[in-house]
Parts: C-alpha cells; structure tokens; sequence
C-alpha cells in the first residue's frame, strides 16, 4: 500500500513540474540562418547577438572558431561563446524584443559542469547536459551537439545563462528557425508538385 501511495505522490508532483513547465528542451535543432557573434574576446566583455536573432550577453567571452572546441562545427570566420572560470561565469544572454519562440544553438564539449538556465515569461528552468540525453559529458572537446528549446503555452524565451564551475561552457550557431514537421514538409512537396503542374499545363497550352 505505501508502495502504491508512494508512486501516487510521485506522479502528481511530476504532473505539477510538467504543468509549471513554459519551455521544453531536447536535442536537436541547428537548422535555417544561424545569428553573428560578436565580442571583444576577453574574459567577462559579453557581446552582442545580430542577424537572424538579436541578443545582448553581459559576461562570459566571445572568442574566434579556428580552433577546439568548434573549429570543424562552426562556420568559418564565426565565433563562439564560452563561459567560466577563465571566460567569465555565468554569461547571460537576453534576446531583443518580447523573447523570442524557439532557439537552438550547439553546444560544445559537455560535461557535469555545465548549467543552462532558460528564462521566459513567469518561468525560469534550469537543464544540464546529462538531462537533455548527451551521449557524453565528459567534456571530450571533439563532441558538439545541437539543442533546442521551445516555449509553450504563449510563454517566450527572454534569456539563456551559461555557467559552468569548471572547465567552460561554450555555444555556438544561434537560431530561431525551427525544424520543419514532417507535415510542412508533406505541404511544401505538394505545393511545388501543384505550381511543376500549373507550369506544364501553360507550356502546353
């Protein structure tokens, strides 16, 4: 019977969580126009965010991607930014506007260390590495991941803060695109088929 009341009690504080929750978290992402990352490169200057999303980061650093962790991930010529002991922790980065929907970015070399807290309206969540499914968080430089993170019910991701006690915590490709569903793509298949045979009918005609 405890057993029982036990999982009972489990379950309705999980059902709590889940009904507090305004952002959902999960691997995946990294797709459409990826945002321009701009700092002076030394610890705790922050930076800018501009292009494809608009942002302003009080700490951390903005550093150059021509080398590990992101040297390979990272368009050339881009940068990345890391937060930590030696960069400045935590490094805050609050979006333009009212927030934004949706973002994702990549991010680099996970380990234990590494916190991510996401801000939106009325909601603050914090994720870690080991919670989103990472394969490997022993900060293993040759591993980058894209995240995603997706505000519901109306809410909007105002600001991400990095931190990290140790090591660094370092991110990269911004975006606010999502990845189509499959049913978009089932949609736009069907509207190019429909304008190819518009197409051949007035080459005909």
């Amino acid at each position: 019977m405890k057993l029982v009341q036990t999982l009972v009690a489990t379950a309705a504080v999980l059902a709590s969580l889940g009904a507090n929750a305004a952002v959902s978290g999960s691997l995946g992402g990294g797709f459409g126009s990826f945002a321009t990352l701009s700092g002076a490169g030394t610890p705790n200057s922050g930076g800018t965010l501009s292009g494809a999303v608009t942002g302003t980061i009080v700490g951390g650093s903005v550093l150059a991607a021509d080398s590990p962790p992101f040297a390979d991930d990272v368009l050339p010529g881009t940068n990345y930014l890391t937060s930590g002991p030696v960069a400045g922790s935590p490094a805050t980065l609050t979006f333009g506007g009212s927030g934004v929907d949706y973002v994702s970015f990549l991010w680099g070399s996970p380990d234990l260390f590494n916190t991510l807290t996401v801000n939106s309206t009325g909601s603050s969540q914090v994720f870690t590495a080991n919670g989103l499914g990472f394969a490997t968080t022993n900060g293993d430089q040759s591993v980058n991941q894209s995240v995603q993170f997706t505000a519901l019910a109306g809410a909007k991701i105002t600001s991400l803060v990095f931190a990290s006690t140790d090591n660094a915590f370092e991110s990269a490709n911004f975006s606010t695109t999502p990845i189509p569903e499959p049913g978009t793509y089932a949609l736009m298949l069907a509207g190019l088929g429909a304008m190819g045979f518009v197409a051949r009918r007035r080459k005909h005609g």
